[in-house]
């Protein structure tokens, strides 16, 4: 075989080498992409699951904290108004009591069956007996119609 056969199955074989290696290269090149995007594919959709999980566990303890929050003001109404109920029923009793001391004291000046308003001075009369009714200070109490100007009692 002659020099320029040799030479030429030589640089045919290099060529095909060269060939056959840039192939290979290729192929293992676009597995080694593959492998990654699929890795990258799984990693983002493993991410995307924790996402997920983490969002419900979040919206979940949203909702409790919302539905704990509807209970206590729920819970402040109504003990602001069973407070109001009973502010209101013990400022009535308060305005009941000032309203009986108000008509006990007004009472106080009225003129009872035993007594009279003769000439602007109680009269005190038991039976056929007559005496002027005195205040605090000694002299005869003051009255006009059925009313005296200090409390009798």
């Amino acid at each position: 075989m002659p020099l320029s056969w040799k030479i030429g199955t030589v640089v045919a074989s290099l060529l095909v080498a060269v060939l056959v290696w840039n192939g290979l290269s290729q192929y293992l090149a676009a597995r080694q992409a593959d492998e990654i995007t699929r890795d990258s594919a799984r990693a983002a959709a493993l991410e995307a699951q924790q996402a997920q999980a983490h969002a419900q566990q979040y919206r979940a303890q949203l909702a409790a904290d919302l539905k704990q929050q509807r209970e206590d003001l729920s819970n402040t109404y109504q003990q602001v108004n069973e407070q109001a109920r009973q502010y209101q029923a013990e400022q009535t009793i308060r305005l009941e009591k000032q309203r009986q001391e108000e008509l006990a004291a007004q009472a106080s000046y009225r003129l009872d069956r035993n007594q009279q308003c003769i000439d602007g001075t109680v009269i005190n009369h038991s039976g056929s007996s007559f005496t002027q009714a005195v205040g605090k200070d000694g002299q005869p109490i003051p009255c006009t119609g059925d009313l005296a100007t200090e409390p009798l009692r």
